[in-house]
């Protein structure tokens, strides 16, 4: 065991000459060391450029610090914010969190985490990439894509040990349909086994006598011979205790498939579309004391949804939308109230500031929302130029404000998702207090979507049954057929209103 800043660790792998591969012409490359590390809280991936072990207290390689400008590609949205050119931020990810890998034509290595994220290619100057993989092989079970001979999956071992003991028994087989494709009701070939199990409860539901005496004739010979099962060449499988356990359908391995045929959808109805509201646009709703008037509100609420805002006018009006500031108010009320809301902000963020250790030992509920916070707020939005780049300040910004939003609301507290609702609020309102205020009334429109029992969730999925079932029944049938008509993969993108499926512009628009 060795010692570092975070305490005892093992050093199970290393490999030196670990290169970045540019995703463009002007990007450079980057070398580093390639590490497995085991630490008391587990395993953890590693790659950290050379100039970071030199210095040993970046966390982000600069590599190139020249200024440029960022311009949306959109005219209407174009916003210009002054940034370090090209950052390459290091490697880090816990062994439970690694989905799959990649390894390219040229020997490139991609890692890909299970929210997603997938880092920069390595490139292996020495040694190998089978050296890794061999060490990885220690922790996890890993199996080649049937779809992408390139991709390679990461699992549980014990979780792929009992999928093969369920293939191996041949108990529910993959079907095809009439012209290889998967027909309504079939499972497709590259299906898991999770899938194949959870079809085969499906037909039990259409055709439960024909189901029963098909899988009970295979399932003859386990029932027959308890204790342990043999399969294929003898080999000893687990006792069907082991095997057939209700856990067993739990963390699905991810896997997708696409979708190529239209639904008989109806043609899409022509919508004109209104230009952003401008400021001029804006100042006919206000009288001379700065008020919105309660019959202007709602005309002016139906042009921004007609419309949007442009974005010059964003920092102003989203602070109406959001409940920061008062339709009925003036423009001195208004004043007196950001300044109150201001030093009562500030207020709230001394109160945790100064909790102490000693305190922060004994308050667990805190502890444990400070530790997430401070997790979450460091891959938000790093590759956007508001956010990216070595102690970046309005990172520092994000956790505070969602730290102070914990003093606020401790009954909620914080949950996974808002870093990303809160992250384009602050880069609209460039203002910590006024950000924060704005987060609140964000809050307190989408705070079921964080309910404990996630029924605030629940009831959005739902509602999207009822809504494509009445659109395209069709579609439903299909999702039905393959045991996705709950539409939890629907969860994230209501939760945190598309913001990861769509690019900032989109999202600040919608």
């Amino acid at each position: 065991m060795q010692e570092d800043s975070d305490g005892k660790f093992k050093l199970v792998y290393e490999q030196d000459e670990v290169y970045t591969l540019p995703t463009s012409q002007d990007e450079l490359t980057v070398g580093g060391k390639l590490r497995i590390v085991e630490r008391r809280h587990g395993v953890v991936i590693e790659w950290r450029c050379g100039e970071d072990e030199a210095n040993g207290d970046s966390d982000w390689a600069v590599i190139n610090s020249a200024a440029v400008t960022f311009t949306h590609h959109n005219v209407s949205d174009s916003v210009e914010i002054s940034t370090p050119r090209r950052n390459v931020r290091p490697i880090n990810i816990e062994l439970i969190d690694l989905r799959s890998y990649k390894i390219g034509k040229e020997g490139s290595l991609v890692l890909i985490q299970r929210d997603g994220t997938t880092h920069i290619a390595l490139s292996f100057r020495s040694g190998s990439i089978s050296c890794f993989v061999d060490v990885l092989k220690r922790y996890r079970s890993i199996k080649r894509s049937e779809k992408d001979s390139a991709l390679y999956l990461v699992m549980d071992k014990k979780q792929a040990n009992i999928d093969d003991q369920l293939s191996a028994l041949n108990l529910v087989p993959s079907r095809r349909g009439p012209s290889g494709g998967g027909g309504r009701g079939a499972i497709l070939p590259h299906q898991s086994t999770h899938q194949r199990v959870w079809g085969f409860f499906n037909n039990m539901k259409r055709d439960p006598y024909s189901t029963t005496l098909t899988t009970l004739s295979k399932f003859y010979d386990v029932v027959c011979y308890p204790g342990s099962l043999k399969g294929t060449g003898g080999r000893d499988l687990l006792p069907v205790s082991n095997v057939l356990r209700p856990s067993m359908f739990c963390d699905l391995v991810p896997g997708y498939e696409v979708l190529t045929k239209k639904g008989n959808l109806s043609e899409r109805p022509d919508v004109d579309r209104l230009a952003p509201l401008t400021h001029d646009d804006f100042q006919t709703y206000v009288d001379d004391d700065g008020r919105i008037l309660q019959a202007d509100q709602m005309a002016l609420k139906e042009r921004i949804f007609k419309g949007g805002i442009h974005p010059t006018l964003r920092r102003e009006l989203w602070c109406f939308l959001l409940g920061h500031h008062e339709w009925n108010a003036t423009h001195v009320q208004r004043e007196e109230q950001r300044r109150s809301r201001e030093n009562l902000y500030f207020i709230m963020k001394q109160q945790w500031k100064t909790i102490t250790t000693d305190q922060e030992n004994r308050f667990t509920a805190f502890r444990d929302r400070k530790s997430l916070i401070e997790k979450d707020v460091n891959r938000t939005d790093r590759n956007h130029p508001f956010y990216e780049g070595e102690h970046n300040a309005n990172v520092a910004l994000l956790h505070d404000i969602l730290m102070t939003y914990v003093m606020y609301n401790f009954d909620l507290g914080y949950v996974q998702g808002m870093s990303d609702l809160l992250a384009p609020i602050l880069y609209v309102t460039q203002n910590e207090a006024t950000a924060f205020w704005c987060f609140v009334g964000y809050m307190d429109m989408v705070y079921r979507n964080f309910d404990m029992d996630q029924s605030g969730m629940k009831q959005q999925l739902k509602d999207l049954q009822v809504i494509v079932q009445v659109v395209d029944p069709e579609l439903m049938s299909y999702l039905e057929a393959r045991d996705s008509a709950n539409f939890y993969f629907c969860f994230r993108w209501l939760l945190v209103r598309f913001k990861r499926e769509l690019n900032y512009t989109n999202t600040l628009r919608l």
